[in-house]
């Protein structure tokens, strides 16, 4: 019987295998280009296989006899010689997806693959770990709380903080709408209390409602599992049900299909020697083209000065950098609350 899905689930699934496939095919590319360069007489090989092949069939459909099968079937032997010379697996050219049975598809013979079970446990998994506040949406964003008068201190006096967040606004819900076909990385800087929080959670809120699996979390709690999971690998004698929980959740983080990263900045002095391992996520995350959002207090040219310069320069040079400036809008609110409930 073939099983039935909510149509919010049955999005995330689509979504969650979707990505499994294009990295499983990435990742092939990128070892069938690292072959062809090291042994040209392969893809030479390949070539003619395909010529032969597309002679073979239209001579078929013209109803001519000639040797092309006889040619087909050299060119396969010298190709598997050369593979088998060289330790190359013959399948090279297939993805090697997570499910051999679906190829990452989550459907076979007309029903869910037995697959879907573990997929959902991960999905459930990532709602689990970190999601942003459920109050923070495009429809809650109140742009009357940002002040309308310019000055000199915030964007050079040119922009309100008003007109500035109206703009960012727009620049986030357009991510949010465009997400499919164009998941950027995103990087919202500026002082305390601008609103670089909310914006983020407005995103991942709106795209969590449309199915993308994502994790928003602390910078400080993902530098602490990073020095957690970091602890254990360099343990003679990790516990190993904490082992798993860590490299699960780190798992999770990492291969999440949107990543988003609060206060980045703020960590604990004494977890930033763990700033290599942000360095491989960022990494392992544009190379398999899953997108990372961040806020944090500091300057692009401030982030080599807290961490080091390769994360100044993956930020600079592969992300969008918004600014927000203001006046502290969590305080002004917390002020105005508290002569609110004195009157």
């Amino acid at each position: 019987m073939t099983r039935n899905f909510d149509q919010y689930t049955k999005k995330r699934l689509n979504r969650y295998y979707e990505i499994l496939r294009q990295k499983a095919e990435r990742i092939r590319d990128h070892k069938v280009n690292s072959i062809y360069q090291a042994y040209p007489e392969i893809r030479e090989l390949e070539n003619k296989k395909i010529q032969a092949g597309i002679a073979h069939i239209r001579n078929q459909i013209s109803g001519f006899v000639d040797q092309k099968t006889l040619e087909l079937a050299e060119i396969d032997r010298e190709l598997v010689n050369i593979l088998n010379l060289h330790n190359i697996p013959l399948d090279y050219l297939e993805p090697d997806y997570n499910c051999k049975i679906c190829r990452d598809r989550g459907w076979i013979n007309n029903d869910y693959c037995s697959c879907v079970d573990r997929v959902l446990m991960e999905i459930n998994q990532q709602n689990n770990l970190y999601l942003p506040s459920p109050d923070h949406t495009f429809a809650n964003f109140n742009i009357d709380i940002f002040s309308e008068q310019k000055n000199p201190v915030f964007f050079q006096g040119k922009l309100s903080p008003r007109e500035a967040m109206r703009g960012l606004r727009t620049i986030a819900k357009r991510y949010a709408d465009n997400f499919a076909e164009n998941p950027d990385n995103l990087y919202f800087f500026g002082t305390t209390g601008t609103g670089k929080t909310f914006l983020m959670s407005c995103i991942a809120n709106e795209l969590n409602k449309q199915g993308v699996n994502l994790v928003f979390i602390k910078a400080v709690k993902l530098f602490e599992l990073m020095a957690q999971r970091r602890t254990l690998l360099n343990s003679f004698s990790p516990d190993p049900e904490e082992q798993d929980s860590v490299n699960r959740r780190f798992d999770l983080i990492n291969k999440t299909e949107l990543l988003c990263i609060d206060d980045i900045g703020l960590e604990a002095k004494g977890l930033l020697n763990t700033y290599s391992d942000l360095i491989v996520l960022l990494d392992d995350r544009l190379n398999a083209n899953l997108p990372v959002i961040m806020t944090g207090n500091l300057k692009p040219s401030e982030l080599a000065e807290e961490y080091d310069e390769r994360i100044q320069s993956r930020i600079t040079g592969n992300y969008q950098l918004l600014m927000l400036e203001g006046p502290d809008i969590r305080t002004q609110t917390a002020k105005g609350k508290i002569e609110q409930d004195a009157d």
